[in-house]
């Protein structure tokens, strides 16, 4: 049974035509991005080739404006894609596909307006198409989010369907040249093909706005997860999000981990001093100093106000006065007012045990702090009293007189001068 080409074209461009018109109807509904324009008017051109094949098959002009019509689809398509991944590299500039369309374009209008005796306009319009079918699918295969866009890969999955059959079709065609193929059968096979590919493109449109939609609604759960796990001023994990990172830190191996807790020793001092931005800075700077100095498997965190915490995985109690110090060391280099209100961290180390929870060895370790703070204002003031005391003695004493400065001369070291030795 023959089939009747003219009603095969028309029933793929009333398909064509209501898959884009829902294609469009659901961007309508979604947010508009760029190269949907591009493709709608791809689609609506090769609708009009098809239509104009169905009606006109045997017209003179008919056939040179479907030619036309069809090998637009897959450059104008490509425009759509380079403006939908406008921040991707390609493998050819957006120049090439205008060169690209012309080059093939002449050679499809002007084998129909001087044919050749040896090759049918028929079979240079499949090859033309072939040639810029596999062009849009290198092109597509290089862009820079090809990589992780599902619909990329399927698109180009079509391309090169589409041009293997049309490779396969065109070598038929050459080697049953002796048979005398019909040509409009020839140029079915290219013009069909594309109208294939694009009901398939017109379903990954929607997928694509879909699939950036998706983007950036995961875009910003991160950025919301971020600004509630994380505190703001110190970069540091808040209360919360650091007891869920320490708990899943000393899992592997509790009773091997070194809890430590931090404050700012009279951050209120610093505040009264230099004003609170640069408290605040001050605060920020302890950020700075734990994130350069702590291991990628080190937690730290702010619990709030000038208290600190962090923990260190399989390290012993004993090892963590190395911390500590490259964590004064760092904080020494970035002092916000080194000679008038010095940051001076006061710190709470406990070993954690294998049975209790990190909450525990939390509270053992700022109890560990308060009578470290404790102890260390406790001598501070024991040495300020003592200078007060050495100052007051040497405002007291009185001045040794000329006399008694004579007097404090041993006995034989002064000599009298003499008129004659």
């Amino acid at each position: 049974m023959a089939v009747h080409s003219p009603s095969l074209f028309l029933a793929a461009a009333v398909a064509l035509f209501v898959a884009a018109a829902v294609s469009a109807s659901i961007g309508v509904h979604q947010r508009a991005r760029r190269g949907t324009s591009w493709w709608l008017a791809a689609h609506a051109l090769l609708v009009v080739s098809l239509v104009l094949q169905a009606a006109l098959p045997h017209h003179d002009i008919a056939g040179p404006l479907a030619a036309l019509c069809a090998l637009q689809w897959p450059v104008v398509m490509l425009g759509g894609v380079r403006r939908f991944y406008s921040r991707g590299a390609a493998l050819a500039p957006a120049w090439a596909d205008g060169v690209a369309l012309a080059v093939a374009s002449v050679a499809a209008v002007g084998t129909w307006l001087a044919p050749f005796d040896a090759i049918s306009a028929e079979q240079i319009f499949a090859l033309a198409m072939l040639v810029v079918t596999l062009y849009v699918a290198a092109a597509v295969s290089r862009l820079e989010d090809f990589a992780t866009t599902a619909t990329l890969k399927t698109l180009l999955g079509g391309l090169v369907a589409a041009a293997t059959l049309q490779a396969a079709w065109l070598a038929f065609t050459f080697a049953a040249a002796p048979f005398a193929t019909p040509p409009d059968i020839v140029g079915a096979a290219a013009m069909l093909s594309t109208a294939v590919i694009a009901l398939l493109t017109t379903q990954l449109t929607p997928a694509m706005n879909h699939e950036r939609q998706i983007a950036h609604l995961r875009s910003s759960q991160r950025k919301l997860r971020h600004l509630v796990d994380v505190d703001p001023l110190t970069k540091l994990p808040n209360r919360r999000h650091f007891h869920e990172l320490a708990e899943k830190a000393v899992k592997p191996a509790p009773g091997m981990a070194t809890v430590l807790v931090f404050d700012v020793d009279q951050l209120q001092r610093i505040n009264e001093l230099l004003g609170h931005a640069n408290g605040d800075e001050a605060l920020r700077q302890i950020g700075t100093a734990f994130r350069e100095t702590l291991r990628r498997r080190d937690v730290a965190g702010r619990l709030g106000g000038d208290e600190f915490a962090a923990v260190l995985p399989r390290t012993r109690e004993a090892d963590a006065a190395n911390v500590i110090a490259r964590i004064h060391a760092r904080l020494d280099d970035r002092q916000v007012a080194p000679r008038i209100a010095r940051i001076v961290l006061n710190v709470g180390v406990t070993q954690m045990l294998a049975s209790e929870t990190l909450a525990d060895a939390l509270r053992r370790a700022e109890i560990a702090m308060t009578l470290s703070r404790d102890e260390n204002r406790r001598l501070a003031a024991q040495k300020l009293v003592i200078a007060a005391e050495a100052a007051t003695l040497r405002a007291v004493s009185p001045r040794p007189s000329q006399a008694s400065a004579f007097d404090a001369i041993p006995i034989g070291e002064v000599t009298l001068g003499s008129a004659s030795s």
